[in-house]
């Protein structure tokens, strides 16, 4: 059952489930998956009342690091060990229009850091660690495990896409391994991250 759970909320976004409705769905059956294992989304580190001020721009100020460091380093080299460049033609939108740039840095917050986050580093991750074999290695397979749904999730941008989103996720688990106890840490810390290449996109540098 938990298997069948996860598999749908990774493809779902895949099969032509609306944007605005296939969250709502994902974060269902994570919950009710969780039920299922005597678990709330609070087991994972997340918390309403933990959305405070220091950890948000702690998760800004990495965000922000992580851009800088993408824009310069990781995508020019993996653009050259992969011969391609990132497909950016779903997010014409936010070239071309004012309010398809604003649109963008909303979903930066409610897909990118909000949902995937709860889904990936809270919910896939807290599942492996409780019924990965109890071995010193459960906490690096783990991270590998869900840096690899994470990348496959991104197959729709290509080979480099893929890479990038597999690169971004070991930052991510470095993060939440940091702060475990919080995930909007590691939330602020996507939606930034999205909404500085949204902007390097509207800006015409990618």
């Amino acid at each position: 059952m938990v298997l069948f759970g996860t598999a749908a909320v990774l493809i779902a976004p895949h099969l032509g489930v609306p944007m605005f409705l296939y969250p709502w769905l994902g974060l269902g059956l994570c919950a009710a998956m969780l039920r299922l294992q005597r678990l709330r989304f609070a087991d994972t580190g997340f918390r309403w009342r933990g959305f405070r001020a220091i950890p948000l721009l702690i998760g800004v100020a990495l965000g922000l690091a992580y851009a800088a460091i993408n824009f310069q380093l990781i995508g020019p080299l993996l653009a050259r060990v992969l011969g391609e460049r990132p497909d950016l033609s779903d997010f014409a939108f936010v070239r071309t229009h004012l309010s398809g740039y604003v649109l963008a840095l909303v979903l930066a917050w409610v897909i990118g850091g909000f949902y995937e986050e709860l889904v990936f580093r809270g919910f896939l991750h807290t599942m492996l660690m409780r019924h990965l074999p109890s071995v010193p290695t459960r906490p690096a397979w783990a991270v590998a495990l869900t840096a690899l749904a994470f990348a496959a999730y991104h197959l729709q941008f290509g080979a480099f896409g893929v890479a990038n989103a597999l690169v971004f996720a070991l930052f991510a688990a470095a993060v939440r391994q940091r702060w475990p106890r919080n995930l909007w840490v590691v939330i602020s810390f996507h939606a930034c991250a999205d909404m500085t290449a949204f902007t390097l996109m509207r800006w015409g540098y990618l």
